[in-house]
């Protein structure tokens, strides 16, 4: 009787679907962010901080387009929407802040975007505990909020531009 329940249970369990991440995937998080060691420092750092540092804004671009790569395997992998959000926010973000000379290449060394995303590619693709936390849905929020405002902000600056200018000709 013991065995017919445990089949019973076995069979009625939700399965959880075992994901392997391609290895290109690894090797390029790797490459992105911890592909070298800085002597004497021991600091890792990858192509993301260097080209950054080499060609600040450009060498950014083609790290973030590099890690968008991994966006699409997530895409591809059926992550939830609110996780593939998140990946572009931490690309975003890593494009954005890494474009700033000098101060966005130590960023670069600290905020690894494409290991983070690899992460949230391993915790969140095709497994039964792949459902978005609630830190995963405030992320997404407060980046939608951010780029929101930076939307309006030109529009902003405009209509008060336009409004000093009126009051000074005193019109």
């Amino acid at each position: 009787m013991a065995t017919a329940l445990e089949t019973r249970s076995q069979r009625d369990a939700p399965t959880a679907i075992l994901v392997q991440i391609p290895p290109w995937a690894e090797a390029l998080a790797r490459l992105l962010d911890s592909a070298f060691v800085i002597p004497g420092v021991r600091v890792r750092v990858g192509l993301d901080a260097l080209l950054g540092l080499i060609a600040p804004g450009a060498g950014d671009a083609a790290s973030g387009i590099a890690s968008a790569a991994l966006l699409v395997l997530a895409f591809r992998m059926r992550v939830p929407k609110v996780i593939l959000l998140r990946m572009l926010v931490n690309i975003t973000i890593d494009a954005v802040l890494g474009s700033i000379p000098v101060l966005g290449d130590l960023f670069d060394v600290v905020f690894r975007a494409a290991h983070e995303n690899l992460s949230l590619l391993r915790r969140h693709a095709h497994s039964a505990t792949g459902r978005p936390t609630a830190s995963d849905y405030v992320v997404v929020a407060i980046a939608l909020l951010v780029v929101g405002a930076l939307l309006l902000l030109p529009v902003l600056v405009g209509v008060l531009l336009i409004h000093f200018a009126t009051v000074l000709t005193g019109g």
